[in-house]
């Protein structure tokens, strides 16, 4: 019983893993360019890593390139029509998003582009983030269902005396 329990300890350590190292992306368009930045679900920048557009409803990239150190890209491009933002990072991590063109106080000139997209990073950085209570609601939810297996696991008990 304590092999199953410390087993049961152990791969669930490892499967908390797993989910620590995804890949996040945001984009918006401008009708000049696709710009944006990738960063992984730790917060560090997608470094150095391939980034495609591709036009909806088709497979081949409209536009391609790379980030930069800071996980930042700008895809130059001149079109009416809406994309979907692919990167691939290291060890198969993918992600990607839906721009459609951004029709905004941006275009009239009041408000920045490099604005706007520092006020989407924060916004999906706040999205992306772990935080304490989420911590506190799946040691819970684990307590939860060991709750339910101790239970059935008496009433089992109960029906064979």
């Amino acid at each position: 019983m304590k092999t199953r329990i410390i087993l049961t300890a152990l791969l669930l350590s490892f499967a908390a893993s797993v989910g620590a190292h995804g890949l996040s992306i945001f984009a918006q368009y401008d009708g000049t360019e696709i710009s944006g930045k990738a960063y992984y679900s730790d917060q560090t920048p997608a470094a150095e890593t391939y980034v495609e557009a591709v036009r909806a409803g088709e497979t081949e990239p409209a536009v391609y390139g790379k980030t930069d150190k800071q996980g930042a890209f700008r895809l130059p491009i001149r079109e009416n029509a809406d994309f979907s933002v692919n990167i691939e990072g290291m060890e198969g991590h993918k992600a990607t998003a839906k721009v459609n063109r951004i029709e905004s106080a941006v275009n009239s000139g009041a408000v920045s582009n490099e604005a706007v997209l520092a006020l989407r990073e924060d916004i999906n950085r706040l999205k992306d983030k772990l935080y304490f209570h989420d911590i506190l609601g799946g040691i819970g939810y684990i307590f939860g269902l060991a709750g339910m297996a101790a239970w059935l696991r008496s009433r089992q008990s109960k029906g064979k005396d």
